[in-house]
């Protein structure tokens, strides 16, 4: 008889045990960065956030001996479930010791949830949805931990796979240095082509980000509600998106690219807070929100984050998109580099999205890391 027990998360000593678990499994990682804890509390605060008050979350964590040894997400995605109705819900923020039981006894909480609730297939790790951070690194182990992406030891794969879990889609970082990559003057250069000199970029500003953040999303849900899985931010969450991000973003690094008047893509750079979360432990009291802004407003970040891009479907596949999305490649590295930034990560994208891969190999990209979403059959309760 197993020694694990796994209980859900209903109050707050629920919640510290989910957080403590997370930093025991990933101890073993010198590259994790502990999430702010507040954050965290929020996304599962149906009172602080959209996507928590309209669908149904259940976190669990695994005990040892009274101790937090591992924690799941259960996840009903209702949204998706009405785009998609494939009967598949989620699990997400997978972390758990080096132990076959204490994953086996997660998993089967997770399952019985999700089963519980009508659905024939799990899939995952989201956290919570598509729109937030997915896939599990399965390649890049000794890269940086940039934010909002995951980062696990091997051993996370391994125990998954042992239950089952098969590949469903890979996700794809790439990385460039600003110094080494092309800049925008040398990609009209080696065009040769009029288009790209008909490319407008505009750019966000602290005053119009109220405006053009939404006009972001906006394009971001038309750019991806054909692939696989995908399923809008609703006008709740992109504000709440909004309210989190502006504190830690710098508007002046979003760009929308135009094209004879219309909008053709997008691209979202944001400083990687992780680096600046460093050694704060998650908690920004009493000091750490004081030195998170500083280590990003003041010092500056040494790598960055483009999160958000996307090419809107009227012009997917056409060459205006392709030199739009190649502009907002160079642009964002010319803002890096203007900033001292010495790494740029562009995460994620679909294994499968060649366009955007070809658009980041002409600005001198390299895969960096690799992020993995399994799916596995529900059996009948």
């Amino acid at each position: 008889m197993s020694d694990v027990k796994v209980a859900p998360v209903a109050d707050r000593a629920g919640m510290a045990a989910f957080l403590a678990a997370a930093r025991r499994a990933q101890s073993v990682n010198p590259q994790w960065v502990e999430p702010v804890h507040d954050e965290i509390r929020a996304l599962f605060d149906p009172r602080r956030t959209p996507f928590t008050r309209e669908n149904a979350i259940q976190p669990f964590v695994a005990f040892r001996g009274g101790e937090p040894v591992g924690r799941i997400v259960a996840t009903i995605d209702r949204a998706h479930l009405a785009k998609h109705k494939d009967d598949c819900g989620f699990f997400g923020f997978i972390d758990a010791i080096d132990d076959d039981a204490v994953f086996a006894a997660l998993f089967q909480e997770a399952e019985q949830f999700l089963r519980a609730k009508g659905m024939k297939a799990a899939r995952g790790p989201f956290s919570l949805t598509i729109n937030h951070e997915s896939g599990l690194l399965v390649d890049g182990y000794d890269q940086p931990h940039v934010v909002h992406t995951n980062h696990a030891p091997p051993h996370y794969a391994r125990h998954i796979e042992a239950l089952g879990y098969k590949k469903a889609m890979d996700l794809v970082a790439y990385v460039v240095r600003p110094q080494e990559a092309m800049t925008p003057e040398r990609l009209a250069r080696l065009s040769g082509d009029q288009t790209v000199r008909e490319i407008e970029i505009q750019t966000l500003s602290l005053a119009s980000f109220g405006r053009g953040f939404p006009r972001l999303l906006a394009l971001f849900n038309d750019a991806w509600s054909d692939n696989i899985w995908a399923t809008p931010v609703s006008d709740e969450e992109a504000k709440l998106i909004a309210r989190l991000m502006l504190p830690v973003a710098k508007p002046k690094w979003m760009h929308i690219a135009r094209y004879k008047g219309e909008d053709v893509a997008i691209a979202v750079q944001i400083p990687d807070v992780n680096e600046a979360l460093a050694g704060l432990n998650g908690k920004l009291l009493p000091f750490g929100a004081a030195k998170l802004m500083w280590r990003i407003h003041v010092r500056g970040t040494k790598r960055t984050r483009v999160p958000m891009v996307g090419v809107a479907r009227k012009w997917r596949g056409s060459k205006p998109a392709l030199l739009a999305s190649s502009s907002l490649f160079a642009r964002a590295i010319e803002d890096a580099r203007k900033a001292g930034v010495e790494q740029i990560e562009y995460s994620w994208m679909l294994e499968t999205n060649h366009f955007a891969l070809n658009a980041l190999k002409r600005v001198g990209a390299r895969l960096s890391r690799t992020f993995r979403i399994y799916e596995r059959a529900l059996s009948p309760a």
